[in-house]
């Protein structure tokens, strides 16, 4: 059984589509849930945070943040914030869609980009904001 080529079937059935989402008043952010395949088996790459850091500091999490205004859309801004957090360049990740945005406990709305990396994905993750990696084995 083919995993990533079933993965991506049955979450383009869940995407929100191709435009940028409006929402002026809330402040948006975006994630990226990268997946990959090891040994057979559907992973996802998550990441802990920093101590040192104001907001959701140790929390294990996807790679992500709030928008920043030269961002094109929420996949821009997973896709930026992944390659800041843990060394991710954006054309290591095939984008399959976005997930209905949430809105988190501290307002910003917050919408899932779900992409596939390579399984040979070696992470750097920034210190600043990352303390470690974590593939949920």
């Amino acid at each position: 059984m083919d995993h990533k080529k079933e993965a991506i079937e049955r979450l383009s059935k869940c995407t929100v589509g191709e435009e940028p989402l409006s929402f002026p008043a809330l402040t948006k952010a975006s994630v990226l849930i990268p997946l990959f395949v090891r040994e057979g088996k559907l992973q996802v790459l998550m990441t802990v945070r920093s101590t040192e850091l104001k907001h959701n500091a140790g929390e294990v999490c996807f790679p992500g943040g709030k928008s920043d205004r030269n961002d094109r859309d929420e996949i821009d801004t997973a896709l930026r914030e992944a390659e800041e957090e843990i060394g991710l360049p954006p054309d290591g990740v095939e984008v399959v869609c976005r997930l209905i945005p949430v809105l988190n406990q501290r307002g910003l709305l917050v919408t899932p980009v779900v992409g596939f990396i390579s399984e040979s994905f070696q992470a750097r993750p920034n210190p600043a904001e990352t303390r470690s990696i974590t593939s949920g084995d």
